[in-house]
């Protein structure tokens, strides 16, 4: 219980230092000092928001996994066709991207997703996706978009 204890007293130390500016000494062999500015305790409400936060991002990882454990029970060719289905009806950024998660189609590789949405009509963009799947459909006005 003892241990549990100081862990709880270490974690709110480190949110107090980290979110609330509070100091502690600059070392570990002296006793810690904190000075906290007046009424920067990290209250009731900070813990469950913390908490909340944490819980939908479990979630949201879950269900990434669960999308990905789905599609892996399907051939190639239905994958192919769920990935040009997503891509058909995609929802497209303000600079005109559709984005794919690369994790839901796993029999498919990146030059397997190159050349089908080549033949669809799309390209894909390569630099700075951070781990997406970004296509797009280039305009055939010649103009460059507003």
């Amino acid at each position: 219980m003892g241990c549990i204890a100081i862990a709880g007293s270490c974690m709110i130390s480190i949110v107090q230092f980290f979110f609330l500016g509070v100091h502690m000494a600059p070392f570990f062999g002296s006793t810690a000092v904190m000075a906290a500015p007046p009424g920067g305790e990290f209250g009731g409400w900070g813990w469950w928001a913390l908490g909340a936060v944490g819980v939908l991002w479990l979630v949201s990882l879950f269900v990434m996994f669960l999308d990905g454990w789905k599609m892996r029970k399907h051939t190639f060719e239905e994958q192919v066709e769920v990935f040009l289905k997503d891509l058909r009806s995609g929802a497209v950024t303000r600079r005109g991207h559709i984005g794919l998660n690369p994790q839901k189609y796993t029999k498919l590789t990146d030059k397997d997703a190159d050349r089908i949405a080549e033949k669809a009509g799309y390209h894909r963009q390569t630099f700075g996706t951070k781990g997406q799947w970004l296509f797009f459909r280039p305009d055939d006005s010649g103009e460059e978009p507003k």
